[in-house]
């Protein structure tokens, strides 16, 4: 089950099924996107070794026991599907403008625009919020989801890390729903460990 909407997250991405797979060996808990900013996952997730493009800014997080053979393996309270993608280099746009951002994705051109870029396609915008170098947003998927077993409802982050505008996602699945403040939660922990891993995050630089 959790392949099959892992692959269906890299389709939904624009990732080549013919690409050579971005990293090899077991998942670990830590990747370098862009040859510059570390992603490392919360407690129970791995970043899965199948999908993640490090030389294209993207890594997929998904739980570690989803992707081992090792049944002794514990899922994490909270499920989910989580995303990071990291932009071009001096493509950063949040910082000293979080305001005018969060605003913009209250309108229909925002919400038109995050649709664009979402994997499910159109989606409603339901909650918006912004502090110092970040904007989040919850959307609903107002069509069929674009990955299989996932659920409508997503958070989405974006921050200035090193220059570049990084996107991070997560999303429940449809057998194990995660509310609103659930997956807000695990947003916020991977903000919290990229700012970590990434020190000059927080100014945006």
């Amino acid at each position: 089950m959790w392949r099959t909407i892992t692959l269906w997250a890299a389709l939904g991405f624009g990732l080549a099924a013919c690409e050579p797979v971005g990293l090899s060996g077991p998942p670990a808990p830590t990747v370098r996107l862009m040859g510059d900013v570390v992603v490392a996952s919360p407690d129970g997730y791995c970043v899965d070794p199948v999908v993640t493009r490090p030389w294209q800014g993207f890594a997929l997080l998904a739980a570690c026991a989803a992707m081992t053979a090792d049944e002794t393996d514990v899922y994490p309270n909270a499920i989910a599907l989580m995303t990071v993608q990291v932009g071009a280099a001096s493509s950063a746009v949040v910082t000293g403008q979080e305001e005018d951002f969060r605003a913009f994705l209250e309108t229909p051109q925002g919400a038109a625009l995050l649709s664009a870029s979402a994997i499910g396609g159109p989606i409603a915008v339901r909650q918006t919020a912004s502090a110092a170098n970040a904007v989040a947003v919850y959307t609903e998927d107002v069509g069929p989801p674009g990955v299989v077993g996932t659920q409508p409802e997503a958070w989405r982050l974006f921050t200035d890390i090193k220059g570049r505008l990084v996107t991070v996602s997560v999303r429940g699945l449809s057998d194990v729903p995660l509310s609103r403040a659930g997956s807000r939660a695990l947003l916020d922990q991977m903000l919290s460990l990229l700012r970590a891993g990434n020190p000059v995050a927080g100014l945006g630089t």
